[in-house]
């Protein structure tokens, strides 16, 4: 239950920190200082998906089952979106409104319907 929670938490923080900065980059703000919170929120936020996932994982003896590897792939994809944020503003609005929330379709699809995909 310790890991479910710090994964859920971690959830929060990564969508929290990519909706603050593509907040920032469709008002013009993505080079300011204002950013750095929301760096610092999804980078926490990452590292506590990953772990706690990670801790989960073995907690339930799965191992590294197919499901997980591709919700590392979309963990990876969360994590490279902070990129065009910053560099390329104007992506902000199809990154922030299609992207993170597709990413995260993906990802609760799978955590919800895994075993019926994948078996395990």
């Amino acid at each position: 239950m310790f890991y479910k929670f710090l994964h859920h938490l971690g959830l929060v923080l990564t969508f929290l920190s990519l909706g603050g900065l593509g907040a920032l980059a469709l008002t013009g703000q993505a080079q300011s200082k204002a950013r750095t919170p929301f760096v610092a929120l999804h980078g926490t936020g990452l590292i506590i998906i990953l772990v706690a996932g990670f801790g989960w994982l073995a907690k339930l003896g799965y191992g590294l089952p197919t499901w997980a590897i591709v919700k590392i792939l979309v963990w990876l994809a969360l994590g490279a979106l902070i990129v065009p944020l910053r560099r390329q503003p104007a992506l902000a609005r199809p990154l922030t409104l299609i992207a993170v929330p597709s990413l995260a379709a993906v990802a609760v699809f799978i955590a919800v319907w895994h075993r019926q995909l994948f078996g395990n």
